[in-house]
């Protein structure tokens, strides 16, 4: 059977470390190092979901297989589970994965799922893919809060100029959903064009930075200089806003195969690639793939690529200078139950973004250039249970936040990845990433 890893991996991702809630953050914390690998192959296994049994608390693995889990001692008896797409979960102690890690030794090794064996996509036991889809919009309400909840995301943005990397952004976040991933209903036809778009509506999105720091900005283009898109956990969730595929009209619009059935422990797992030639709002050319979870319809995973819409910037048939254009979007979604264990729902344990951009540096030679901006955002503690409400932070009080180093001593970010190394070479050619932290956050 062809290995859902194989499919999902997409080159522009960068390292995952793991992260915890910043409220848990102390000097004698556990550290567990380990990796996530293949059983029988001994392939690296990116994105791996690894958390805490019984807790909100998680991290991922990262695009060589490998994490890092800082934990609270009073854990040491408490289950780590690592599960991923195509596999069997994987169970152990947190004092014995202290333990190995310490002798560097620490890996874990997944056993290819063996349930789906003698089941084919032609099987009669598969439903038809038009009736999937039906059941995963169906099921939304019972699979996704709606109720208000809080969140503690880790977010990272970098951009790359060319060859070089220009920009490092990272934040700890946390957020009050209000409105959650309740449905909304969409007029999706606009009456002068005729072209199809969608609403913009208010978001009960409130979040907050609660540490930051960054380099400086050397990027010739000034697209997307907006430092922290606190907003960026909502914006490209199309599950949150049940937006095109997710939509009980708009989906039909859709062309959709179901390419492979793989598994998550004992459940099936649907791989769908689905495609929109049109123009829907500010994208064209729509296609992706999603992992749906045949045990309740939830999806698992969302990847897609688009072609935005528009410019920014001006532009001018004589005069170009400052001129930009988006060429291409790529947007990945990774999701997992939170919350206890009678009323969990499934949320977003991580996601990424990747636009890329043309850019015009001069007026007279026409000189372009192409920028490629990243985002992250990993989910790093969940509460369903009692959130407490927030009101969106104002712009002014991110310039009271300064370079706290113990805190992101302990959050152990930047580490010895082929691309971290990339990024913080780039960025030192001027001085060292630690200066620059101090000096970019400073009153």
């Amino acid at each position: 059977m062809k290995k859902a890893h194989k499919i999902v991996i997409y080159s522009f991702l960068i390292f995952i470390l793991g992260f915890i809630n910043f409220n848990l953050l102390a000097q004698n914390n556990l550290l567990i190092k380990g990796k996530v690998i293949d059983s029988e192959t001994k392939e690296i296994l990116p994105f791996a979901s690894i958390g805490i049994e019984g807790t909100s608390i998680g991290t991922a693995s990262n695009t060589t297989g490998i994490f890092e889990f800082r934990l609270n001692p009073a854990w040491k008896d408490r289950f780590i589970i690592c599960s991923f797409v195509g596999y069997q979960s994987f169970k152990i102690k947190v004092s014995e994965a202290f333990q190995y890690s310490q002798n560097n030794q620490l890996v874990f090794n997944l056993k290819p799922s063996e349930s789906l064996k003698e089941v084919t996509i032609s099987s009669k036991r598969v439903p038809k893919v038009d009736k999937i889809m039906k059941q995963v919009i169906k099921n939304l309400s019972k699979n996704y809060p709606q109720k208000s909840y809080n969140a503690d995301f880790f977010y990272r943005e970098y951009l790359k100029d060319s060859t070089a990397y220009v920009r490092l952004v990272e934040a700890a976040l946390h957020v009050y959903d209000e409105r959650s991933y309740l449905p909304i209903i969409y007029n999706y036809k606009n009456k002068v064009t005729g072209r199809i778009e969608i609403q913009n509506l208010e978001e009960d999105y409130f979040a907050q930075v609660k540490e930051r720091r960054a380099s400086y900005d050397y990027s010739k283009s000034k697209i997307n200089n907006f430092f922290i898109d606190v907003e960026y956990g909502t914006k490209y969730n199309w599950i949150r806003k049940n937006q095109f595929i997710f939509d009980e009209e708009m989906y039909k619009k859709f062309d959709y195969e179901l390419i492979n059935l793989t598994s998550l422990g004992e459940n099936a797992v649907y791989e769908i690639a689905f495609s929109y030639n049109g123009t829907i709002d500010r994208f064209r050319k729509l296609k992706g793939k999603l992992f749906v979870n045949n045990d309740d319809f939830a999806v698992l995973q969302l990847h897609f690529s688009y072609l935005p819409i528009g410019t920014m910037g001006g532009y001018n048939e004589k005069e170009r200078y400052g001129y930009n254009i988006y060429l291409e979007n790529e947007e990945h979604f990774y999701f997992k139950k939170y919350g206890e264990k009678e009323n969990q729902k499934y949320l977003v344990s991580y996601q990424s973004l990747r636009s890329t951009e043309k850019y015009y540096e001069s007026s007279e030679s026409f000189e372009e250039s192409v920028s490629e901006y990243f985002v992250e955002q990993l989910t790093v503690n969940v509460n369903l249970e009692n959130p407490i409400p927030q009101e969106l932070q104002d712009d002014s009080k991110l310039k009271e936040i300064t370079y706290n180093s113990v805190f992101w001593e302990n959050y152990n970010v930047l580490a010895d990845s082929p691309l971290n190394i990339k990024i913080k070479a780039d960025l030192e050619k001027r001085q060292s990433l630690e200066k620059q932290f101090e000096i970019k956050t400073q009153k």
